[in-house]
């Protein structure tokens, strides 16, 4: 974090911290759910895939409140609400109240997340932002690490004590920002060489996202990434249980996730030492080579857990290079005043994650277990292929932010 303003320092420590408590609770919620209401797995499911589904619709607005307000008002009053929903977890006596929590627990996330990523682009010139991504996603890893082996400890305690410790690490997260935040007022703005561009609506900056075809392309790539990566544990679960049994099953998820969660941390920030902007469109296609290299190592894998080890290493060189290299498209096209309505809508892409256990449960279902495997695969190529449309149709014009500087 050398050479990084003191705000940016205080963010990525703030994300340490509420990664931690979200990897204190939500890795055992479906535990909770089950032993506390007494429900069956599939409308355990339902709970989690609609508050889920209702936070990623959210965020896009999320994303328009990120540029329409003061952004410092706006990372307080959702860690607020982050940390009010797991206090109020243990008090909700029906199913359909802890839909809504949960909803407002992943809306209020996404729309801190989003903060994050436009003070990293207003606080920081462009040739720091890559570094600032991928060390977020780097400590967002330590602290699920961090966070899931303390929830497994609190736990034997008492049920309750994660909602709790989860609630207790984002007040404290509060108040220590409520008292940092006074010396930043706001972000600096970018010099745009003429008066500030006037204040959107929200159906006025709908429209503006709407026709940029450059955003369409990459939120589209995006999502098919996320179908990839987002939910990589569970469609491995699916796949183990059907070529083999449950105890071989574990096993594999067990070492993957360490080998997973180690290289991240280990070589996330040295690879990210030479992205760019003007050489995205190499390392994108690096990263998907990695990640269609991990899942033909994936299908051929067989019994052998160290070729799962070896498929899992090269996977997870794609993951680090393709999740920042996102993220860098969409900061090249956003216009300085909708850096967080472009991120909402590329956060829609979460979605793609969603999708992931559904089409895979499908395939696994109704054809041979190979077959998911080769979808997967003509996934990842087509997210590629929809950023090399959108990066040509970037490179044929200029930014947006470029036009507004002209007019």
């Amino acid at each position: 974090m050398k050479g990084f303003p003191p705000l940016i320092k205080i963010l990525l420590a703030s994300s340490l911290v509420l990664t931690i408590g979200r990897g204190v609770t939500l890795p055992f919620i479906t535990i909770y759910l089950t032993e506390h209401f007494h429900l069956l797995p599939k409308s355990v499911g339902i709970i989690l895939g609609v508050s889920l589904t209702i936070g990623i619709i959210s965020s896009f607005y999320g994303g328009y409140l990120v540029d329409r307000f003061n952004k410092n008002p706006l990372i307080l009053l959702a860690i607020l609400l982050f940390s009010l929903s797991f206090f109020a977890i243990p008090w909700v006596t029906h199913p359909a109240g802890v839909i809504l929590v949960l909803a407002i627990l992943h809306t209020a996330y996404a729309v801190l997340s989003i903060a994050i990523k436009a003070c990293f682009a207003s606080w920081l010139p462009v040739n720091q932002r890559i570094k600032a991504f991928s060390i977020n996603y780097t400590l967002v890893n330590v602290g699920w690490a961090v966070g899931s082996s303390l929830g497994v400890m609190v736990a034997g305690y008492s049920p309750l004590l994660p909602f709790y410790l989860s609630g207790g690490l984002a007040l404290l997260t509060v108040i220590t920002l409520s008292f940092r935040l006074r010396s930043y007022p706001s972000p600096p703005r970018e010099d745009t060489g003429n008066t500030p561009p006037s204040i959107l609506n929200f159906r006025q900056t709908l429209n503006v996202l709407r026709g940029d075809r450059r955003l369409i392309y990459f939120t589209l790539g995006s999502t098919l990434g996320a179908v990839v990566f987002g939910q990589f544990t569970g469609y491995l679960s699916q796949y183990l249980i059907i070529v083999s049994d449950a105890e071989f099953a574990y096993k594999v998820i067990g070492v993957v996730m360490i080998v997973n969660a180690c290289i991240v941390i280990a070589l996330q920030y040295l690879l990210s030492r030479g992205m760019r902007q003007d050489n995205m469109l190499r390392w994108l296609m690096l990263g998907t080579l990695f990640f269609v290299l991990g899942l033909i190592g994936f299908m051929l894998a067989g019994l052998s857990i160290w070729l799962w080890v070896l498929a899992m290493a090269i996977f997870t060189l794609g993951e680090i290079i393709v999740i920042p290299v996102e993220y860098m498209f969409i900061d090249f096209i956003a216009p300085p005043h909708l850096k967080g309505s472009y991120y909402g809508v590329q956060s829609l892409s979460n979605l793609g994650g969603a999708i992931n256990p559904v089409m895979c449960g499908f395939l696994l279902s109704y054809a041979p277990p190979p077959v998911m495997f080769l979808v997967l695969i003509a996934a990842a190529l087509f997210s590629l292929l929809f950023f090399f449309l959108g990066h040509r149709l970037a490179e044929q014009q200029k930014p947006l932010a470029s036009l507004s500087n002209t007019e």
